[in-house]
């Protein structure tokens, strides 16, 4: 190699790794502001609506998110793969948004036609307003701009709408009657925002235009067909859940369910900002052979995402039963111990393994992969939803991500190293398993919200002084 193609690629090395900082700081300003606007929205609905009607919403929003499946047929994931791998040519670029559009609108019209004939079928018209979410589905652009890499303009977007509707929630849902308000409220700002993306598309260098619905379906359905099944089963077992449970249990217990899973997918979208801004440029260096490159970073992603799910998992275990009494009514019975269940999906879920697998293009694999999980889930819900209704189903999903990752790790075993991964988690563990056990030693059980404060305050300390003393370091 010359000197100037060694200086080329520490230039471009250089630039990756500022616009992936910067993207991740779009990200991570964005998600924050959400969850801290979610945090803030909760006990306030929880209350004011109760479980019951928000048993019908999240019910409402699990069938409707089948319907939406449908309707993006594995557009969200192929769109931003295929934009992100033909960026630099701009004609093609075009014609691939072209095709996408066409392609996410013609699917679904056909999710919106097949959900009414649910709706009708099931009697109760409030959730003829979840049509919005499909809607919202329809017109949404965010595929195209995180293939761009332009998570600046995702970010602004999202942060503004976020706020908005939760102003607007809280200036008009007043009592438990204004369910219908609150769905209206919630889905509708989100569909308003997505003219956004509409009239910013000349950012990209995108003229927002359709393309031939049968020149669409050749060139997209097959590819898109392979990231859609997989996505299918994840939501089986990630969505179905509230789905049995409604029907299997009761719609109160789906809300006892739903909200303090809420709490733990919070952190799960936290700790997945890195995986979703790498997305991209993991597709990007596969497509173009950068091996090494690819490795390094996907081995960063596993390192960031266990530095932070690790201790946040064993945090969750000790503040659960306060943080409850903060976020729920009390009617929300169980609700800590929901929490402690399913807290360890912190960790399964932040390796965004997911995103590997996506831009290794092997979509099979992970497609066995979660068949096998949707039907782990599909036996235990059956199984422990009508004995122990929202507890069953919290172990149902712990035990279904448990199998899934297990299996997704066994398969990568050889591209990456899993003796190194399997030995870095351990002594994360290990660690906040000795700061665990020493604050439940010196604090006790862990009731007021003064306790909780302590309990954060020392574990965030002890963990601070581990990772500069010794994590750094490995």
């Amino acid at each position: 190699m010359t000197a100037y193609g060694g200086l080329q690629l520490s230039v471009y090395g250089t630039l990756a790794k500022a616009r992936i900082l910067n993207n991740v700081f779009y990200n991570g300003a964005v998600q924050t502001s959400s969850i801290l606007l979610n945090l803030l929205l909760m006990p306030y609905i929880t209350r004011i609506l109760g479980k019951d009607a928000l048993g019908i919403n999240s019910f409402g929003q699990a069938i409707v998110g089948y319907f939406v499946l449908l309707g993006n047929l594995g557009i969200t994931i192929y769109g931003a793969k295929v934009i992100a791998e033909c960026r630099d040519d701009k004609n093609r670029k075009q014609q691939k948004f072209a095709e996408c559009v066409t392609y996410q609108f013609f699917f679904n019209v056909i999710a919106i036609l097949l959900y009414n004939s649910w709706v009708i079928f099931q009697g109760d018209y409030i959730y003829f307003l979840f049509n919005i979410i499909i809607l919202t589905s329809m017109t949404d652009l965010s595929w195209a701009y995180t293939g761009m890499e332009r998570f600046d303009l995702i970010a602004v977007r999202n942060l503004v709408i976020k706020f908005v509707g939760t102003l607007l929630i809280f200036l008009f849902v007043k009592q438990h009657e204004d369910l219908s308000l609150f769905i209206i409220i919630q889905q509708g700002v989100l569909l308003i925002s997505n003219v956004v993306f509409w009239l910013e598309l000349d950012k990209l260098e995108i003229v927002p235009r359709f393309s031939s619905l049968t020149l669409s379906l050749k060139n997209i359905f097959n590819p898109a067909i392979s990231v859609f099944i997989p996505s299918v089963f994840t939501s089986l077992y990630l969505s179905l859940n509230k789905v049995m449970l409604g029907y299997l249990s009761s719609i109160d217990e789906v809300a006892i369910y739903d909200y303090p899973n809420r709490l733990v997918r919070i952190g799960i979208t936290f700790i997945g900002i890195l995986g979703t801004v790498m997305m991209p440029r993991l597709a990007y260096l596969h497509h173009n052979q950068s091996k090494q490159e690819y490795q390094n970073k996907t081995k960063d992603l596993f390192r960031y995402s266990l530095l932070i799910s690790v201790p946040a998992f064993f945090l969750l275990e000790l503040v659960a039963l306060p943080l409850c009494d903060i976020f729920f009514s009390e009617t929300f019975e169980g609700a800590d111990m929901v929490i402690k269940i399913v807290a360890p999906t912190l960790i399964t879920s932040g390796l965004s393994l997911y995103v590997i697998y996506v831009s290794l293009n092997k979509m099979k694999t992970f497609l066995n992969c979660v068949a096998i999980g949707a039907l782990v889930s599909l036996v235990l819900n059956i199984l422990l939803m009508p004995h122990y209704g929202a507890i069953g189903a919290a172990i149902s999903l712990l035990a279904t991500e448990i199998v899934v990752h297990i299996l997704l790790l066994y398969y990568l075993r050889s591209i990456y190293s899993l003796r190194w991964l399997l030995h870095y988690l351990f002594k994360i563990i290990a660690i906040c398993t000795s700061i665990y056990v020493l604050l439940v030693i010196v604090l006790g059980d862990i009731l007021s919200l003064l306790e909780m404060c302590l309990a954060i305050f020392y574990y965030g300390i002890l963990y601070g002084l581990c990772f500069l003393l010794y994590l750094r370091k490995m």
